[in-house]
């Protein structure tokens, strides 16, 4: 049962014990008056109350909307009864209820909740430095839930921005302070789940101002291996089937300030995601890396090596080329975009995402460096085929 079917079956038992006294009251006094005029009124239908069995009581369900005692996703049970009533309340009208959100039935695999493990990997952009929490979307029910591999590997939590703020592992990866502000996490969640149906489990494992050399050191491979696996693990030792198990990959700016070359950059990532595929993870999503206040064209180098990376290697796919579509209006400094852009590019990364999970073919897009179409290699896509880019209007505040 959802933890908003058990609070309205908490609320209907309320109005119920609410209104058990006053028609006792009511029945008491007719019994009186029949006493004295020798008749008792019978009561009409539309005053009858009707109540079926009550239902066992529900575990105790905890704020982020997991069960404490299992750790698991709250899922509708077909079986639950409701308490219910044909008779309004007879004392004090009350207010209109608040509509919620339903959060839907999961989907069930071998009588197992349905699960995407994807972990949010790279620098700065992906960390969110330059985002506002306040300003990103709430994460709808049951759209996606955190596990926090660093701070607490024994349940699921709720996303919430800063996402990952305290997932620092001393020797690992270890973010700079205030580097996490608001991500694109939130709205990749809401996104992913409108597409999928699936919620998806978010992990962790971004810092800034790191280059692709910083990420092949064996220090930090052993941290983002264990992260995923400590995830794996628990999910499918408590009830979770985890159907896919994927990387959304947001880094390139430390790179290009080094100077880095196309074939330095291809060589570095495939010693980053070696020992990820080797554990289970099943694609690399890239966003690419958009420019600087004063250069447009500063990341060409890293964006020629990753849309090749994602043309012609299985290992990797295109989530998004929107960056380079973002005006100045939308950064915050020389390297960093705010909320909004961050908000975008979260729904347009999972619609690309989502389309791979459902349909296992690579998303044509608009890149919005090249401006034109991007065709993914290996797949049926007719070689005309045109995507239409979203207008990006300046940012205003």
């Amino acid at each position: 049962m959802s933890l908003l079917n058990r609070q309205k079956m908490n609320s209907q038992q309320k109005n119920h014990k609410k209104i058990l006294p006053i028609l006792t009251i009511l029945l008491m006094a007719a019994l009186m008056a029949g006493c004295d005029t020798g008749a008792a009124e019978s009561p009409t239908a539309d005053t009858q109350t009707v109540v079926t069995e009550s239902p066992t009581p529900a575990a105790e369900v905890t704020a982020e909307g997991t069960d404490p005692t299992t750790g698991n996703l709250n899922v509708v049970d077909a079986t639950d009864k409701i308490v219910s009533t044909d008779e309004p309340p007879v004392t004090e009208t009350p207010s209109p209820a608040p509509v919620v959100e339903e959060e839907k039935e999961a989907i069930k695999k071998d009588g197992k909740v349905v699960v995407d493990i994807i972990m949010f990997m790279g620098q700065s952009n992906m960390s969110g430095c330059g985002g506002d929490a306040s300003q990103a979307p709430t994460v709808k029910p049951g759209a996606g839930y955190d596990f926090r591999a660093i701070s607490d590997p024994t349940r699921l939590y709720s996303i919430v921005e800063p996402f990952g703020i305290n997932e620092n592992q001393v020797g690992g990866i270890v973010e700079y302070p205030g580097g996490k502000k608001g991500s694109l996490v939130s709205a990749f969640a809401n996104t992913y789940y409108q597409e999928t149906g699936v919620p998806m489990i978010a992990v962790s494992a971004s810092a800034g101002a790191t280059s692709t050399e910083f990420w092949t050191r064996q220090a930090i491979v052993n941290d983002f291996v264990e992260r995923h696996q400590r995830a794996k693990i628990w999910l499918e030792g408590n009830d979770y089937y985890v159907r896919n198990q994927f990387v959304v990959w947001l880094q390139g700016e430390s790179d290009a300030d080094k100077g880095i070359t196309a074939a330095q950059y291809t060589e570095n990532m495939d010693n980053i995601i070696r020992p990820l595929f080797i554990n289970g993870i099943q694609k690399v999503f890239i966003i690419r890396p958009g420019r600087t206040i004063d250069k447009v064209n500063y990341f060409d180098n890293v964006i020629k090596a990753q849309t090749e990376m994602c043309r012609t290697s299985g290992y990797y796919a295109l989530a998004s080329t929107m960056m380079s579509g973002f005006g100045t209006t939308y950064m915050v400094d020389q390297w960093h975009y705010n909320q909004t852009a961050l908000n975008m590019l979260g729904e347009d990364a999972a619609k690309n995402v989502a389309y791979y999970a459902n349909n296992r073919k690579e998303s044509c897009m608009y890149d919005y460096k090249y401006q034109n179409t991007y065709i993914p290699d290996g797949f049926d896509y007719p070689a005309d085929t045109v995507v239409q880019p979203v207008k990006i209007e300046p940012f205003k505040n």
